[in-house]
Formats: C-alpha cells, sequence, structure tokens
C-alpha cells in the first residue's frame, strides 16, 4: 500500500512539474494582454484564442480536422513501422540481407523527409495516397534501424544460453534474441510515431493549400488556412492542438513501452 501511495504521489510531482513551464506561460500572456503590450495582428488575446477553439467545436471543423491528421498519422505510421520492423528483423539476422540492403538503407535515410516530397508528388500526385506513403516513409528508417540494431546487439551470452540448450535457430530468435532486442525495437518505434506526426502536418501543410480551395484537411491545412487569412487566433490554437496530441501519443507508446519491458525494472 505505501508502494502503491509512493508512486502515486511520484507521477503527481512529475505531472505537477510537467505544467509549470505551460501555466507560466499562458499567465505570462494573460498579463501582457492585460498590459496592452500584444502586438495586434501578430499576437491575440487568450480570450480570442479561447472563443475561437468554442466556435471550432461547435461548428465541428476543429475535432474534425484533428480527428483526419490523427487517423493519417496513425495510418502512416502502422504501414511505415510494420514495414520497418520486418526490414529490420531481416538486417538484424540476416547477413545475406545485410550485405544487400544496409548501404542502401544508410544512403537513403540520409535523405530529409520532405525532400521526398516532389518525386513522390510526381508519381502519386497531392492525394491522400501521397500523404500516407510520405508519412509511412518518416516512420519507416527509425523502425528498421532500431530493430536492427537491437538483434546485432543482442549480449554474447544470452546467444550462449541457445547454444547451452540446443535451441535451434527459429527457437533463439523467438525466445533469446527478439526479447533481449525488445528495447532497441520499441525506441525506434518511439521515434518512428515522432518522425511521422512530424511528417504527417508537412504533408497536411506544404500539399495542397488545404481548406482554400478543397484540396485537404486535417490541422495542417487548418493552419494553411489560418495562415491565408491571416487568422492568428487559428494558427495559436492548430498549432496547441498539434502539441497536446502529439504528446498524448508520446506518452500512450511510452507507457506501452515500459510495460512490455517491465522484466528488466530491478
Amino acid at each position: 500500500m505505501a508502494a502503491m501511495d509512493f508512486s502515486a504521489a511520484s507521477r503527481s510531482g512529475i505531472v505537477a512539474r510537467a505544467l509549470v513551464l505551460p501555466v507560466a506561460l499562458l499567465l505570462l500572456w494573460v498579463l501582457l494582454d492585460a498590459l496592452g503590450v500584444l502586438k495586434e495582428g501578430i499576437v491575440v488575446s487568450p480570450s480570442q484564442v479561447f472563443a475561437t477553439a468554442h466556435e471550432g467545436f461547435a461548428d465541428g471543423s476543429l475535432p474534425g480536422a484533428a480527428l483526419a491528421t490523427l487517423l493519417r498519422a496513425l495510418t502512416g505510421w502502422a504501414i511505415g513501422a510494420f514495414a520497418g520492423l520486418v526490414f529490420g528483423l531481416a538486417l538484424g539476422l540476416s547477413g545475406i540481407a545485410r550485405n544487400l540492403f544496409d548501404p542502401s538503407i544508410s544512403s537513403l535515410r540520409q535523405i530529409a523527409l520532405f525532400a521526398w516530397i516532389p518525386l513522390l508528388s510526381a508519381w502519386l500526385g497531392n492525394g491522400e495516397a501521397m500523404k500516407i506513403t510520405l508519412i509511412a516513409l518518416g516512420a519507416f528508417f527509425p523502425m528498421a534501424l532500431g530493430t536492427q540494431a537491437g538483434c546485432q546487439n543482442v549480449p554474447a551470452p544470452f546467444r550462449e544460453v541457445g547454444r547451452v540448450l540446443e535451441l535451434d535457430r527459429r527457437a533463439t530468435i523467438t525466445t533469446i534474441i527478439i526479447p533481449a532486442a525488445l528495447p532497441s525495437i520499441l525506441a525506434g518505434l518511439e521515434l518512428s510515431l515522432n518522425i511521422a506526426w512530424l511528417g504527417t502536418f508537412g504533408a497536411e501543410y506544404l500539399i495542397g493549400t488545404g481548406y482554400i480551395n478543397g484540396m485537404g484537411d486535417g490541422l495542417g491545412a487548418y493552419l494553411a488556412a489560418a495562415r491565408e487569412h491571416a487568422r492568428m487566433d487559428q494558427v495559436l490554437l492548430g498549432v496547441l492542438f498539434l502539441a497536446l496530441i502529439g504528446i498524448g501519443l508520446d506518452r500512450f507508446v511510452l507507457g506501452f513501452s515500459r510495460r512490455l519491458v517491465s522484466w528488466r525494472t530491478p
């Protein structure tokens, strides 16, 4: 019981510390607005942002944009992470695959994610397939590299256990190598989600012109339209939603990862 109380208190302390900076910035924002320091047209008042949020929820535009972005991000991430997991396992477990593909993967991962946009746009157009492909591409490389590194860096004593127990290759992989590589695989999973979330915003913001002519949806398109119409209240609101959803996704994956590797905790 005492341990549970300590854990709850520890979590409460972490949450409290995490809220210090956001609350301080909010108070500073309110204070500057009250003093009339904010430059009109550049930084809007908190009350205006809250009013815009209420309007966006009332007409459904804001939750609709957030949902479109979230679904697009999760779809691209799932595709890219799965492909990266499979490819990473092949590179980590097969010397032949490593010799064939490792040089190419090492070269391709140096290309900035948004540098792929012209090529993918020429191949796939500016529709949903192009956006999902860009997001999946962003998720692929960190997942593949994390998985490969985990499989290749399994400590020698772990492999020796497999030889002592006379396990065949399949049993060695499933019972020794993959469990030992799991922390590295999960680190790749977390990083792939971060890159996928960044790629989602870039795909929505840079491809097409969003709500302006009906070429897109999502928070990126919402921000593109807000910029074109000089709606700084919508810009701040869109950025806030991107941050909150991104934090939520990151916390979810981090919690999932900790549960899977809880056996490593003393």
